[in-house]
């Protein structure tokens, strides 16, 4: 289908602190991480593409066309609490035990104008690039936009001020108000970003 540009908005970046730094594991990811594979069963399947739609409205129309009933996605355990899924062996989308159900910026990079998103301007660039999570004054000090209607947990593709392509994916802390209220601490959990094992890995064998 024609799509449209992405909602995008800018975010400043903080000097960098041990809080900043994510928590994800894909920073040194590679395939041969992951211990089991299984094929999804179609429930689950229908529960993966519902949460994906729910923080990415946008998305519905078009999510069957997307990742289709067949073949099924195939889970792949990267640890206990982390698990991959990959259609036709290139990863797609990742959840983990309480978080919520993203894309893999591959997946973002083909379908741009359909995730729900925010902008960081080019000073946060390194830092994200180095596994740092963003913290609120970036999403608030001149220059950053945040939607108001954004929620914590609210998943979010992270575009960059002068950047064509999304760099990153995470979910907010807090919701929109409180990040500007408090103005302090992590804002956004970046979970994966450009660079990091999985997006190097462009199919799991």
């Amino acid at each position: 289908p024609s799509l449209s540009q992405p909602v995008v908005l800018p975010l400043s970046s903080p000097s960098p602190s041990p809080s900043s730094k994510t928590t994800m594991s894909f920073k040194r990811f590679q395939s041969s991480d992951c211990s089991t594979s299984t094929p999804v069963k179609a429930s689950v399947q229908r529960y993966l593409k519902s949460a994906l739609c729910s923080s990415n409205p946008l998305l519905a129309p078009h999510i069957d066309l997307l990742i289709p009933k067949k073949p099924p996605l195939t889970a792949y355990k990267v640890t206990s609490f982390l698990t991959l899924y990959a259609l036709n062996s290139e990863p797609v989308l990742f959840e983990t035990r309480d978080g919520p159900v993203l894309p893999t910026l591959r997946f973002v990079h083909r379908y741009p104008s359909l995730f729900t998103s925010c902008r960081v301007d080019s000073g946060a660039i390194p830092f994200i690039l180095g596994g740092a999570n963003i913290m609120c004054p970036g999403l608030v000090n001149p220059g950053s936009e945040l939607n108001e209607g954004y929620e914590v947990g609210q998943s979010v593709v992270v575009y960059a001020e002068g950047k064509e392509h999304a760099i990153a994916v995470g979910h907010l802390k807090m919701g929109a108000k409180e990040i500007k209220e408090v103005n302090k601490g992590m804002g956004c959990e970046v979970a994966h970003f450009i660079g990091d094992g999985l997006f190097e890995t462009k199919s799991i064998e």
